[in-house]
């Protein structure tokens, strides 16, 4: 087990990493290789690796995908309930104090190689993550997607009383973030992990009671949390019909129109954004087979005019979808 060996992680860990790198065209086959890793090794529950090769793994995902921000957007676009060490906080808390309790206890059972702590006064609490070994590799990825993960998690268990300014990371890598971060205070610090400050105050805040009912309908059951990921889900049998509507999608998801919106409002997106790289990430995808043709992807996605479909996906990658099919055949 990785408790009893310092510096290891679970390999199923990295399948968010994988799968986000493969949906923007990185050949992870090829990258798992090179570390000396198979697919079967993300679906094996005892399988562990050292951090060198999960940190070295990550930083070449990410160069592999052309997307320096990977880590922050896995945390940023998959459900987060399903990750290991938080499924139990997000099925069990009452209070956010509650959670942060239960995520401290669970995390060994995965890594050794950090360690979580948190300190409380009367004013502040700070939620640390140290790394406890040292590495050739520079953790940049897994620091954007530790990062992106908890300041996503903390807004969602604030819910209202969410402040961003009232939020200060401390980090060794503000480069692994996206400029676009919100307004959550960002400082560099010389630190071996990632320190999270926020009022104390809200350590005593309730957890939203549909995270903890276990009846909840499925479609609505932590709808805000993981909206992007069902909402992907949802959305990628309908991609070819361009005439689908906000109250369409909602009522895939078993939402209204008002909550759908309002939930990718708080993840900091909207609907139309997220269909647009839903649309060139199903793309990507289809132009690893060769057998798809240019018209026949812009077909499926809903493009009657190929050229409109090239220029748009152009003005998103920066490349023709032609080009692209080369980038990729010669990576």
């Amino acid at each position: 087990m990785p408790t009893k060996h310092d510096g290891f992680v679970k390999a199923q860990l990295l399948r968010p990493f994988v799968e986000l790198a493969k949906a923007r065209g990185a050949n992870v086959e090829a990258t798992l290789k090179s570390f000396g890793l198979v697919a079967e090794d993300l679906r094996d529950p005892e399988k562990a690796v050292h951090a060198e090769i999960i940190y070295g793994l990550t930083n070449s995902l990410a160069d592999k995908a052309k997307d320096p921000h990977l880590g922050y957007h896995v945390a940023d676009s998959f459900d987060m309930k399903a990750w290991l060490p938080a499924q139990d906080a997000f099925d069990n808390a009452r209070t956010i104090g509650d959670y942060y309790t239960r995520f401290l206890l669970s995390v060994p059972q995965q890594a050794s190689s950090v360690r979580h702590t948190l300190k409380i006064d009367a004013l502040q609490a700070t939620y640390t993550v140290n790394r406890t070994v040292q590495t050739h590799q520079a953790p940049v990825q897994v620091e954007g997607f530790g990062m992106g993960l908890h300041i996503r998690t903390l807004q969602y268990l604030a819910q209202s009383h969410w402040l961003p300014k009232h939020v200060t990371l401390a980090t060794a890598f503000p480069e692994a973030l996206p400029e676009t971060l919100s307004d959550v205070v960002v400082e560099h610090a010389a630190i071996s992990g990632l320190a999270l400050s926020f009022p104390s105050a809200w350590l005593t805040l309730p957890v939203r009671a549909q995270d903890t009912r276990s009846n909840d309908a499925p479609a609505s059951r932590n709808t805000d949390l993981s909206i992007v990921s069902a909402l992907r889900a949802a959305a990628r049998p309908t991609l070819a019909e361009r005439s689908q509507t906000v109250a369409d999608h909602a009522q895939a998801l078993g939402i209204s129109p008002a909550r759908l919106t309002s939930s990718l409002k708080q993840q900091n997106t909207t609907l139309a954004r997220e269909i647009k790289r839903l649309r060139i990430d199903v793309a990507k995808e289809m132009f690893c087979d060769p057998a798809n043709s240019v018209a026949s992807v812009a077909e499926s996605l809903g493009y009657s005019d190929q050229s409109h479909f090239a220029r748009f996906f152009r003005s998103q990658t920066g490349l023709s979808p032609r080009e692209y099919r080369r980038t990729h055949k010669s990576e």
